[in-house]
């Protein structure tokens, strides 16, 4: 029995040792960014993809390297009888060593692809953890704006409940009719369920932002709203000045350009076929029936000249130029989709930024208001002290609604640059002209 409690709290100890930390509480954007940037299953495909490719660079290089075969027999032959060997033994070893000495640029195209196929492999890796911090920010700002929807609607829940509560009361005293009290019995009810529905939401925001995290099941509790200073008075950016840049460093498309260069390698590799191959070649031998004309050793130069090939090399030369067409495609498109999207983003920055403003004056107002309101119910004078306290739980939201889609944009435009996405970098000194 003492040996099994020990065993038992042993494996408790193993499997403590090897579970992941908890999460911090509370949570910030930043340890979640930092949690998150390889525990996702895109990220270690990814990261597959990159080992599998600098594999092949070791395959391709290793294709040229020389072979050596020992290749033992055992062998009864029924020999003539007019041979000066009539031994019906004939067993023996041979050892053979071949390399390719030259093989007129299949070796370089081959290597060559390689190296291309990992660049895109690299590059592929890169747009898989931006895309990974994107999703992770999308992730927490959802769980967020969650949180502070859950405060508006248990808010509007409670002012409801009172006001219904007074209904059932004056209904009591003959003072409303049953068709008033079902009335305001069906808003309570109405609040309630959105209640309990943002609830739900709430607990899916953060399930979402679990996976992302790499903790399935593992839902944080706390979650710190991030500090966005100054991302409402940035100007917003000028397409045509960023269309270069991201051009040039979207990882994304350095993948797709690397893959066109692996193909056009690829077609070089093929047509390469038609050329002939220099090959140096060693045997050795050792048999129990010696023949005058059998030799013990040979070293030589082997030179292969492809005469007739059939349709062998031409389909490897069509398959190669269709997968090269194919790169060449994908590469335009992904040009596209770039310029597209740099577009959308900036047009959105300039409607976050009108929005943040309005949501930015409606918070000011609701906030005087609230005051307002507390006042007159602090001096027991009648007022919708509960209205105005939802009113300003809606505009907090949509203000950080607001705020986090513009640092949400700024960071992919960030990252489509080839720099991090997060933190923001600091405004230009023109920008921060033009915002004061």
């Amino acid at each position: 029995m003492l040996l099994a409690w020990a065993s038992a709290w042993g494996g408790v100890a193993e499997r403590a040792a090897g579970a992941p930390a908890p999460l911090p509480d509370p949570l910030t954007l930043e340890q979640a960014l930092v949690l998150g940037s390889d525990a996702h299953p895109s990220i270690h495909a990814a990261r597959a993809r990159l080992r599998e490719a600098r594999a092949r660079i070791e395959l391709a290089g290793a294709r040229s390297d020389a072979y050596v075969e020992l290749r033992p027999r055992l062998r009864w032959v029924a020999a003539d009888p007019a041979a000066l060997e009539t031994d019906p033994n004939d067993h023996g070893v041979v050892l053979v060593m071949s390399k390719p000495v030259h093989e007129f640029g299949r070796r370089r195209a081959r290597i060559e692809a390689a190296r291309a196929d990992a660049e895109a492999a690299v590059a592929a890796l890169d747009a898989a953890r931006l895309e990974q911090a994107l999703a992770v920010m999308d992730a927490f700002f959802a769980a967020v704006l969650a949180d502070l929807a859950y405060v508006r609607d248990n808010e509007d829940m409670a002012v409801v409940y009172v006001r219904f509560d007074q209904m059932r009361d004056r209904h009591a005293q003959g003072q409303i009719s049953d068709l008033e009290l079902l009335e305001w019995e069906t808003r309570y009810h109405a609040a309630r369920s959105r209640r309990y529905a943002s609830d739900g939401r709430r607990r899916v925001a953060r399930a979402r932002l679990a996976e992302r995290l790499g903790r399935p099941g593992e839902l944080p509790r706390e979650l710190v709203r991030p500090r966005l200073r100054g991302v409402g008075r940035r100007p917003p950016p000028e397409p045509a000045s960023l269309l270069a840049q991201v051009l040039e460093a979207a990882p994304s498309l350095r993948a797709a350009r690397a893959a066109v260069a692996a193909a056009r390698h690829a077609v070089a590799e093929a047509a390469a076929g038609r050329r002939p191959l220099l090959r140096a070649e060693m045997e050795a031998q050792a048999t129990t029936r010696r023949i005058r004309s059998r030799d013990r050793a040979r070293a030589g130069l082997v030179l292969e000249v492809p005469l007739f090939v059939g349709r062998r090399v031409r389909a490897a030369v069509a398959a190669a130029t269709a997968a090269l067409g194919r790169a060449e495609a994908e590469a335009a498109l992904e040009r596209s989709r770039l310029r597209e999207r740099v577009w959308e983003l900036a047009e959105r920055i300039a409607a976050l930024r009108a929005r943040r403003d309005e949501a930015l004056v409606e918070l000011e107002y609701r906030e005087l208001y609230l005051d307002r309101a507390r006042a007159l119910y602090q001096m027991e004078v009648r007022t919708d002290l509960g209205d105005a306290m939802v009113r300003w739980s809606e505009a907090k939201r949509r203000l950080a609604e607001a705020e986090f889609g513009l640092a949400r944009a700024w960071a992919e435009l960030q990252g489509l640059r080839g720099r991090a996405p997060w933190p923001l970098e600091p405004a230009t000194p023109r920008a921060e002209r033009e915002s004061s």
